[in-house]
């Protein structure tokens, strides 16, 4: 089954989404519908309405990077969403390389994670799987080594698991969740490993699939994240995204906290409770 992230439902989302007022774009009236016209972005972008009527709707070759170019201007896209946009008219038929194939920590960032220390970490691959976590990690957000080997992805505990509700701000996370899922699938789209989880999240979770129709789209960027923990009480971290520069579909994220501040007390607390646990490997 093919997921709804073509170009042209991309380009649909995002013109909706599209802010009229903002546009250099003389006053058209009363609007019976969200967002710019066709025409509009065709005449902001400098092509015909007929041939961004055809993007639309999946009747049009792949356009050339100038056009691109010129049509997220006319969107007003960010930076994340010029990334995706390109993707997805850039991607070819056939299975990329590594599509459909569980993928292995890159041992580089296996050897960062092990010298943080109590610092929690979360290695991620493409489609939000866990690669590796370590013990800091595993006391403080989940211990994803516990659950099924299916089961260790972020996306699957977000909106599968009430456990991820320790995250303030929940919707905000998910949303870069979903961005996350969304920019991997316009990269892979044959994908089979990721065509299956996105599937499979619809028919469980009519929650995500209210996130995924938003069509958002995110890398995940430094945060301040603030976890309410069962027994450690809230915690507050920076987190930093750490990839290697030749390798988009791997991150270290990294849970940082202030020296000697209530959080760091408490991580080395839960962390040492952890080591002291009969069942702890």
């Amino acid at each position: 089954m093919t997921l709804d992230v073509t170009l042209g439902e991309f380009l649909r989302s995002r013109r909706k989404a599209s802010d009229p007022g903002s546009a250099p774009l003389p006053s058209s009236g009363l609007r019976r519908v969200r967002g710019l016209r066709r025409e509009e972005i065709a005449q902001l972008a400098g092509v015909s309405v007929d041939y961004y009527a055809r993007l639309e709707q999946g009747r049009q070759a792949a356009p050339s990077e100038s056009v691109l170019t010129s049509i997220a201007a006319a969107l007003d896209l960010d930076e994340t969403e010029r990334l995706h946009l390109f993707d997805l008219a850039h991607s070819p038929a056939p299975v990329r390389d590594g599509g459909g194939s569980a993928q292995s920590a890159r041992p580089g960032l296996i050897r960062l994670m092990e010298t943080l220390g109590t610092t929690p970490a979360v290695l991620h691959g493409r489609g939000t799987d866990v690669l590796a976590v370590n013990e800091a990690a595993r006391a403080v957000i989940t211990d994803f080594y516990a659950k099924p080997a299916r089961d260790r992805n972020v996306a699957r505990w977000f909106f599968l698991d009430e456990d991820s509700r320790r995250f303030d701000d929940w919707d905000n996370v998910a949303g870069d969740i979903i961005g996350v899922l969304r920019l991997d699938i316009g990269r892979y789209p044959s994908d089979s490993r990721l065509q299956s989880l996105v599937e499979d999240m619809k028919a469980k979770s009519p929650l995500f699939c209210e996130f995924w129709e938003k069509n958002r789209v995110a890398i995940d960027v430094p945060a301040h994240k603030v976890v309410r923990h069962p027994t450690a009480g809230t915690l507050e971290f920076e987190v930093e995204g750490v990839s290697p520069p030749s390798d988009r579909d791997q991150t270290l994220y990294i849970f940082m906290m202030k020296p000697g501040s209530p959080t760091e007390g408490a991580v080395e607390r839960l962390v040492a409770e952890w080591r002291a646990r009969p069942s702890a490997l």
